[in-house]
């Protein structure tokens, strides 16, 4: 060739199929060039699909990710994803492969697993940041101290990272890790049964319907109780009021809705149980009994209610009710 000879022109960004330009890039400035997996498509043949123009892009990201220097240069390209960790944003900043967001986020949101291994993330990890690991929520709280003492896979949410690729973890998310971690534990080592075990399981029984189903358990690894699935965790501390008072909140708050029953052992367990001090199964006997007495009472105070205040009739039935309850108890 004479070095006289013009230079050879660099090719036009825009995608093509086979060789062919067909339409300007998906990716701002790139040349995305595809001998397989896309066609061309519409009437005059000159654009494609984006499902399928972004299915070949990771095809070739992930034929990429296979050698070692590979898996470098997208990790290089993947980084500003970080946010300022990685010195950048995720709005791109100098990599060529982020320019566009829109397709970039489509990337992102069909494909997080490949992306969070391409970026040396482990696999299930979850992401936090000070609004968790300070939050004013105990349980929140609690669980990003439990979940990194347990060296589980909690890693910090840098400011400016891609939302689409990292999100806070939620209450649930976090729950579920912890129950995970717990019951592992609780394996390796089961709990002995104590009178807190047995208070719980007759509070459970007294609840009735869906709390029966429901599987509690007593760990010193616990902080906050917490209810998930169909699992109840609690500290494991001494019997007391507080803590049938807690088992009482965390089952109104796994139900979902307000239960009388719930609000009737309240009562029951302020009126008749000390607010200091260590309990016996008889007196939360009592207490249980007392809490059905307020049902009672409070399904008389109701229907007098509904016949316009008039509490003869209906108060006399409840109050034998009441004395039967009490009686048999």
């Amino acid at each position: 060739v004479s070095r006289w000879a013009p230079p050879a022109a660099r090719p036009v960004a825009g995608v093509y199929v086979r060789g062919i330009w067909v339409r300007k890039p998906l990716i701002e400035g790139a040349i995305m060039a595809f001998w397989s997996k896309l066609n061309v498509s519409s009437r005059d043949r000159n654009d494609v699909d984006a499902e399928e123009c972004a299915d070949a892009t990771l095809a070739v990201l992930r034929d990429a990710a296979r050698s070692e220097a590979g898996r470098a240069a997208l990790r290089r390209l993947l980084a500003p994803l970080q946010g300022k960790k990685a010195g950048s944003s995720a709005s791109g900043g100098g990599s060529w492969l982020l320019r566009t967001p829109r397709f970039t986020n489509r990337l992102l949101e069909a494909h997080r697993p490949f992306f969070l291994g391409a970026l040396g993330m482990p696999a299930g990890a979850l992401f936090v940041s000070r609004r968790t690991t300070e939050s004013g929520d105990p349980f929140l709280k609690w669980a990003a101290a439990f979940l990194a003492r347990r060296g589980a896979p909690l890693l910090p949410l840098e400011p400016g990272a891609s939302k689409a690729l990292f999100s806070e973890a939620s209450e649930d998310e976090l729950q579920e890790r912890c129950v995970k971690e717990l019951l592992a534990e609780l394996k390796k080592a089961p709990a002995a049964r104590t009178d807190a075990q047995q208070a719980a399981a007759k509070l459970l029984a007294f609840v009735g319907a869906e709390s029966r189903s429901l599987r509690l358990h007593f760990s010193a690894l616990v902080a906050v109780p917490f209810a998930h699935g169909a699992h109840v965790f609690m500290p494991a501390t001494a019997l007391d009021r507080g803590l049938l008072l807690r088992l009482l909140a965390t089952l109104q708050k796994r139900l979902g809705r307000f239960d009388d029953k719930c609000v009737h052992a309240t009562q029951a367990f302020f009126e008749t149980l000390p607010a200091h001090g260590g309990l016996s199964l008889p007196q939360l006997d009592a207490a249980l009994s007392r809490a059905k007495q307020v049902g009672v009472e409070s399904r008389a105070f109701e229907r007098r209610l509904e016949v316009g205040g008039g509490g003869g009739a209906a108060a006399a039935p409840a109050a034998a009710e009441a004395d039967r309850l009490h009686s048999t108890d």
